[in-house]
Protein backbone atom coordinates (compact mmCIF):
# COMPACT_ATOMS: atom_id res chain seq x y z
CA UNK A 1 0.00 0.00 0.00
CA UNK A 2 1.24 3.46 -0.90
CA UNK A 3 0.99 6.44 1.46
CA UNK A 4 -1.74 8.90 0.42
CA UNK A 5 0.74 11.65 -0.46
CA UNK A 6 2.66 9.26 -2.74
CA UNK A 7 -0.55 8.24 -4.53
CA UNK A 8 -1.60 11.88 -4.91
CA UNK A 9 1.73 12.92 -6.47
CA UNK A 10 1.95 9.76 -8.58
CA UNK A 11 -1.56 10.16 -10.00
CA UNK A 12 -1.29 13.98 -10.32
CA UNK A 13 2.40 14.83 -10.64
CA UNK A 14 3.33 18.50 -10.49
CA UNK A 15 5.89 20.37 -12.63
CA UNK A 16 6.52 17.57 -15.13
CA UNK A 17 8.36 18.59 -18.27
CA UNK A 18 11.45 20.27 -19.55
CA UNK A 19 12.65 23.88 -19.30
CA UNK A 20 14.03 25.34 -22.52
CA UNK A 21 16.94 27.37 -21.06
CA UNK A 22 17.55 26.09 -17.52
CA UNK A 23 20.24 27.47 -15.25
CA UNK A 24 21.20 23.91 -14.37
CA UNK A 25 20.32 20.32 -15.30
CA UNK A 26 20.90 17.30 -13.10
CA UNK A 27 20.31 13.68 -13.89
CA UNK A 28 20.80 10.31 -12.29
CA UNK A 29 20.28 6.75 -13.44
CA UNK A 30 20.32 3.70 -11.17
CA UNK A 31 21.24 0.06 -11.82
CA UNK A 32 17.61 -0.79 -12.56
CA UNK A 33 17.79 1.68 -15.50
CA UNK A 34 15.37 4.09 -13.88
CA UNK A 35 16.29 7.69 -14.67
CA UNK A 36 15.38 11.16 -13.43
CA UNK A 37 16.33 14.56 -14.84
CA UNK A 38 15.74 17.92 -13.13
CA UNK A 39 15.74 21.29 -14.90
CA UNK A 40 16.18 24.29 -12.63
CA UNK A 41 15.99 28.05 -13.15
CA UNK A 42 17.70 30.11 -10.46
CA UNK A 43 17.61 33.89 -10.09
CA UNK A 44 19.56 35.65 -7.33
CA UNK A 45 20.23 32.33 -5.60
CA UNK A 46 16.53 31.33 -5.50
CA UNK A 47 14.82 28.56 -7.48
CA UNK A 48 12.21 30.33 -9.60
CA UNK A 49 11.22 27.39 -11.81
CA UNK A 50 11.78 23.65 -11.71
CA UNK A 51 10.63 20.78 -13.86
CA UNK A 52 11.61 17.15 -14.18
CA UNK A 53 11.30 14.04 -16.32
CA UNK A 54 11.39 10.63 -14.69
CA UNK A 55 11.11 7.00 -15.71
CA UNK A 56 10.72 4.96 -12.57
CA UNK A 57 8.38 3.50 -10.01
CA UNK A 58 5.50 5.40 -8.34
CA UNK A 59 7.78 6.40 -5.46
CA UNK A 60 10.37 7.92 -7.83
CA UNK A 61 7.67 9.83 -9.69
CA UNK A 62 6.00 11.05 -6.50
CA UNK A 63 9.26 12.16 -4.90
CA UNK A 64 10.27 14.14 -8.01
CA UNK A 65 6.90 15.87 -7.81
CA UNK A 66 7.28 16.54 -4.08
CA UNK A 67 10.81 17.88 -4.53
CA UNK A 68 9.69 20.19 -7.33
CA UNK A 69 7.02 21.75 -5.13
CA UNK A 70 9.30 21.92 -2.10
CA UNK A 71 12.21 23.56 -3.96
CA UNK A 72 10.32 26.37 -5.68
CA UNK A 73 11.12 29.73 -4.03
CA UNK A 74 13.83 28.21 -1.80
CA UNK A 75 17.47 29.32 -1.77
CA UNK A 76 19.99 27.06 -3.49
CA UNK A 77 22.21 27.15 -0.39
CA UNK A 78 19.34 25.68 1.64
CA UNK A 79 18.58 22.99 -0.96
CA UNK A 80 22.12 21.66 -1.41
CA UNK A 81 21.69 19.56 1.74
CA UNK A 82 18.35 18.02 0.74
CA UNK A 83 18.33 14.38 1.86
CA UNK A 84 16.30 11.31 2.65
CA UNK A 85 15.47 12.93 6.01
CA UNK A 86 13.64 15.71 4.18
CA UNK A 87 11.54 13.14 2.33
CA UNK A 88 10.78 11.41 5.64
CA UNK A 89 8.94 14.57 6.70
CA UNK A 90 6.32 13.75 4.08
CA UNK A 91 5.93 9.98 4.58
CA UNK A 92 7.51 6.88 6.05
CA UNK A 93 9.95 5.37 3.58
CA UNK A 94 9.62 1.64 2.92
CA UNK A 95 13.08 0.05 3.02
CA UNK A 96 12.59 -1.63 -0.36
CA UNK A 97 11.87 1.76 -2.00
CA UNK A 98 14.95 3.64 -0.80
CA UNK A 99 16.74 3.23 -4.15
CA UNK A 100 13.74 4.72 -5.98
CA UNK A 101 13.76 7.72 -3.70
CA UNK A 102 17.54 8.13 -3.92
CA UNK A 103 17.17 8.28 -7.71
CA UNK A 104 15.01 11.40 -7.39
CA UNK A 105 17.15 13.02 -4.69
CA UNK A 106 20.42 12.41 -6.55
CA UNK A 107 19.09 13.86 -9.81
CA UNK A 108 17.85 16.92 -7.93
CA UNK A 109 21.16 17.41 -6.09
CA UNK A 110 23.07 17.01 -9.37
CA UNK A 111 21.19 20.10 -10.59
CA UNK A 112 21.52 22.09 -7.35
CA UNK A 113 25.05 21.44 -6.08
CA UNK A 114 26.89 22.90 -9.12
CA UNK A 115 25.08 26.19 -8.40
CA UNK A 116 26.61 26.54 -4.93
Amino acid sequence: MYPDIVMEHFMHPRNVGKIKNPTSVGEFENEARAKAVFYVVVEDGVVTDIKYQVAGCPFAIAVCSLISEYAKTKRVEELKVFSMDDVKRFFEIPEDKEDCIKLSINAFLNAIIPLT
